[in-house]
């Protein structure tokens, strides 16, 4: 049949070609049968058939081609970053993160870490918006009005 099969924490993931595509409902069912005689249940909210033509993501990361950070996801981080710098970070820190400045250079990180040139452009973009007005990061709780570019100075070529 050609299934691969990987795990990530309790996560599964069967993928192939369209023989598996063909046999997907027998293939879970399978796998059902498999984990509840193991005393275990299947999350049926986080089950499903993923066909080749649609965006197939597997624990929150796109991987149709290569392994990408979501569009939508990438817009969001985008759209904090550049509204941190005009309204100020608390403004868009609506989690509450007690340390929002690590956490948006978390999230940076991690599009870096899935698709690099796109994470590269991300943190320069950042650069870009806060290396004049820095209020944003001073207000994320760690004073001083540290710029993300005087924190990442090999980013400060890039950005200019």
């Amino acid at each position: 049949m050609g299934a691969t099969y990987t795990r990530y924490a309790d996560d599964l993931t069967f993928s192939g070609g369209p023989e598996v595509g063909r046999r997907a409902n027998r293939i879970v069912a399978s796998i059902r049968r498999i984990i509840e005689e193991e005393g275990f249940l299947l999350n049926n909210g986080k089950t499903r058939v993923q066909p080749r033509d649609g965006r197939q993501t597997v624990t929150g990361i796109v991987v149709n081609d290569k392994p990408n950070v979501a569009r939508d996801d990438y817009e969001r981080l985008c759209a904090t970053l550049h509204n941190a710098a005009l309204t100020g970070a608390q403004a868009q820190n609506r989690s509450g993160h007690p340390d929002f400045r690590a956490h948006l250079l978390g999230r940076i990180a991690w599009v870096e870490a899935l698709n690099p040139a796109r994470g590269r452009r991300l943190r320069a973009r950042s650069c870009r918006e806060t290396h004049s007005s820095t209020s944003w990061l001073a207000a994320s709780g760690r004073g001083g009005g540290a710029s993300v570019c005087r924190l990442l100075p090999d980013v400060v070529a890039a950005a200019e």
